[in-house]
């Protein structure tokens, strides 16, 4: 290889070298405003989702307000109660009291879509219950779902694990028969 030979080797790659990393900038460029779009769009579905739940709660609040009265005789109900406690806080969407001769709580999770990780969720809140109301202790607690979309066996899973069950139907949410020998469970204070 020549002199001249060698210089224009040299000075193709560095033209190529050039290229790549002018290219290599835009293709980061792409990649930062790709980025950028995808966190927007993120964040507009969750605030989307956040909205249709709220939507799906003030749905179901009125017609399970009903059933808390009509069917488990409640005289106190609460709408999204938010409790603090040892640093911790928990969301309770619907909590119905019924004193008397019952003396229990009936605590509502509404749900636009009912999945395992929800059902479980949801157990795990009803099983911290007392630990953020302690003046309900010694009262019988019981939990019902209220879901517009309940999929497959899901409605079967929330029965086996001794909850109460509402779908939505029409513009109103109806608490499902439970099977015949249905034990709901009854959660207690530790």
């Amino acid at each position: 290889m020549t002199d001249e030979e060698l210089k224009q080797l040299v000075s193709d790659t560095a033209t190529a070298v050039q290229r790549l990393s002018g290219e290599h900038a835009k293709t980061e460029a792409v990649q930062r405003r790709t980025e950028d779009t995808l966190r927007e769009v993120t964040k507009q579905l969750g605030g989307l989702g956040n909205k249709f739940g709220s939507f799906t709660e003030g749905l179901a609040f009125a017609s399970m307000r009903r059933v808390l009265t009509r069917h488990f005789h409640a005289d106190e109900i609460s709408f999204r109660r938010i409790v603090r406690r040892n640093g911790h806080e928990q969301e309770f969407d619907l909590i119905g009291i019924a004193n008397g001769e019952r003396q229990a709580v009936y605590v509502v999770e509404i749900k636009s879509e009912l999945n395992e990780q929800e059902l479980q969720k949801s157990l795990r809140k009803l099983r911290a219950f007392f630990d953020y109301f302690p003046i309900y202790r010694g009262l019988k607690l019981y939990g019902i779902i209220s879901a517009v979309d309940v999929r497959g066996a899901l409605a079967d899973r929330v029965l086996h694990e001794g909850l109460y069950l509402a779908t939505a139907s029409d513009e109103n949410f109806k608490l499902v028969k439970p099977p015949r020998g249905f034990k709901p469970k009854v959660f207690t204070s530790k």
